[in-house]
């Protein structure tokens, strides 16, 4: 067989290769129509408003003398700056702040998660330029969103397609363009879940626990990707990495200037009064995939029809609206029954995706630099099969009825509008100054949360199937 060409043993692999060649082959020139022809902003469209403030903040002075000055990455500092009390900044007189100064604590996260903040507070205000700190920043950032593209290519080397991953899920991939975009530190979590997805299941058995507790220290609701454990029967590496996340979180509490009692009930009260703000579940742009904001969409959408569906979805969506938690909580609850009564039995594939999505949509608000995870997906669907090792994609590594054709379709196809820049766009809101995101963008997170309920059903009808065939042997 010749090395060089991608063999025919991994034809899931290929077939989402070819779907995202394809994803990026309708993005260049729909792109370009819609920003040259339309007038629409790319950024607006794929990410955020070009023109996101806190320039004014002067942690990083912008992209020449353009209007960006990566918002997500410029407010982050601040809280850091207060939380950490780094630097001599007056924050009841500079603004922008639009934390309460005289709180103990202002972030959302935990200690832990602003570490790469503090990191980049200190080289700024330790002699290195905004400009030089934010760089460095930013490098370390794109550095992590591309590790799945790095670590197909790695395993693809010597083969006429090496360099392909670096560019359909790596430099290209929506998600990665976003994280940067926004400079936000949730793209640190990226090699964690890559971590998690490779060696699930695999030696040494305390990599994936281990990467369990790292992606949570980035992002705590991704402590919930211990599912993964769950669902391959290592119900106590799964309940370690919580407690050692749990206890190494509240610990973190104590190495705050303002105490740990005040730091910690700060960061409560931060968390259990946050309401979404720029982010409400009503708002139709930015993109908000989070099972909240899918349930409340459709829930609108189905208020619309006659009689008593329609009071039906209008209930579903104010319900919601009031507990947005609550539909995630009971999702994650399903899945840990229906994945525990399966475990090791259960596909690869779901073992990962089903984890991973969860983590990522659980939370009331998540932006699309959220969908970060669909690379690690991807990853692990090419995986180093076209090279010449024992070991494939995650829908191509068993036998081929393992992954039928209503699971392995829909993955690629959802993993594919998650990952290529596909920048359909509708009319902006009436009366709303803000431009919408693409439709694919929109609407993904119902997409995800589709997925994530047929795979569900799928493994609770092979579980239930397999145990009375047992039963009646």
């Amino acid at each position: 067989m010749n090395s060089h060409l991608p063999p025919t043993d991994a034809p899931w692999g290929r077939r989402l290769l070819t779907l995202l060649f394809i994803g990026l082959l309708v993005a260049l020139p729909v792109g370009w129509v819609s920003s040259q022809y339309l007038g629409n902003q790319v950024s607006s469209t794929l990410s955020y408003n070009v023109q996101d403030g806190w320039c004014e903040a002067g942690v990083y002075a912008g992209v020449g003398p353009g209007p960006h000055c990566f918002g997500d990455y410029s407010q982050s500092a601040l809280i850091a700056e207060h939380d950490f009390q780094i630097g001599t900044r007056d924050f009841t007189q500079q603004r922008p702040y639009l934390s309460n100064p005289g709180d103990a604590y202002n972030s959302l996260y935990p200690p832990i998660s602003q570490l790469p903040h503090v990191a980049s507070d200190l080289l700024r205000l330790g002699g290195v330029s905004p400009s030089g700190s934010f760089y460095l920043y930013v490098a370390f950032l794109l550095a992590a969103v591309l590790i799945p593209g790095i670590w197909v290519a790695w395993c693809w080397r010597g083969t006429a397609v090496a360099l392909a991953p670096l560019l359909v899920i790596g430099l290209a991939a929506l998600p990665a363009i976003v994280a940067v975009d926004r400079g936000n530190s949730a793209g640190f979590v990226v090699p964690f879940l890559m971590v998690f997805a490779v060696f699930l299941g695999r030696e040494p058995k305390l990599m994936a626990p281990a990467a369990v507790v790292g992606a949570a220290f980035v992002r705590p609701q991704f402590i919930l990707i211990a599912l993964g454990l769950v669902a391959i029967g290592r119900i106590r590496h799964a309940l370690g990495a919580v407690g050692v996340f749990a206890a190494a979180t509240i610990a973190s509490f104590a190495l705050m200037p303002a105490g740990f009692g005040p730091s910690l009930q700060s960061w409560v009260g931060n968390v259990t009064a946050f309401r979404g703000g720029f982010g409400d579940l009503t708002f139709s742009t930015p993109a908000n995939i989070s099972v909240a904001r899918a349930l409340v969409s459709t829930g609108s959408w189905v208020a619309n029809w006659p009689g008593p569906i329609g009071r039906l979805g209008q209930h579903m969506a104010e319900f919601v609206f009031n507990h947005p938690l609550v539909p995630s909580v009971v999702l994650f609850l399903i899945a840990a029954v229906v994945l525990f009564l399966g475990r090791r039995t259960l596909p690869r594939s779901v073992a990962i995706t089903v984890p991973l999505v969860i983590a990522a949509t659980f939370s009331a608000v998540v932006p699309a630099y959220y969908l970060t995870f669909a690379l690690v997906i991807a990853a692990c669907i090419l995986g180093p099969r076209f090279v010449r090792g024992p070991a494939g994609g995650m829908l191509d590594e068993q036998v081929p009825s393992d992954t039928p054709w209503f699971w392995g379709w829909p993955l690629i196809i959802v993993t594919m509008l998650s990952i290529a820049p596909l920048p359909f766009v509708r009319d902006t809101d009436p009366a709303s100054p803000v431009q919408r995101n693409a439709i694919v963008l929109e609407q993904i997170g119902k997409l995800w949360l589709a997925l994530v309920v047929l795979a569900l059903v799928w493994i609770a009808v092979r579980t239930w199937r397999r145990r009375h065939e047992h039963s009646q042997a």
